[in-house]
């Protein structure tokens, strides 16, 4: 997938719209159709203005610090589960989820398992 990072200033109160995908010719059709006055822009976005989020210096870093513990932490939170209530429907020990979340402690598959069991996720969000 690739993103486009624009700034653009607009002098009049109209709201200014940038499609791009296969069917942008179909939507274009549909906004001239509703609003007639609408200016359409046809530009190209070159490869010099879009980058893969895998290749920006955010995502590098963001994913140094990932661990499972992350994705178990936002699905938990999620789900409106406190790691106590957790915990019980689990059988883990609240200081385990705690250090897993943490990134303290290795969350093996069988944890991972009971963990997306009770979270109602798929095995594969725990384990990386």
């Amino acid at each position: 997938m690739q993103v486009a990072e624009k700034a653009r200033r607009i002098s009049d109160a109209r709201k200014l719209i940038s499609v791009s995908a296969k069917e942008a010719s179909q939507i274009l059709a549909a906004v001239k159709k509703i609003d007639p006055e609408a200016h359409i822009v046809k530009e190209e976005v070159g490869t010099d203005t879009c980058i893969d989020p895998e290749d920006s210096s955010w995502y590098r870093e963001v994913k140094s610090t990932w661990h499972p513990g992350v994705n178990l932490r936002i699905r938990r939170e999620n789900a409106g589960l406190t790691q106590a209530r957790l915990g019980s429907m689990t059988g883990l020990a609240v200081t385990n989820i705690s250090a897993i979340e943490n990134g303290h402690r290795a969350m093996g598959l069988a944890v991972a398992k009971r963990l997306a069991e009770a979270l109602k996720r798929p095995v594969s969000e725990f384990i990386f």
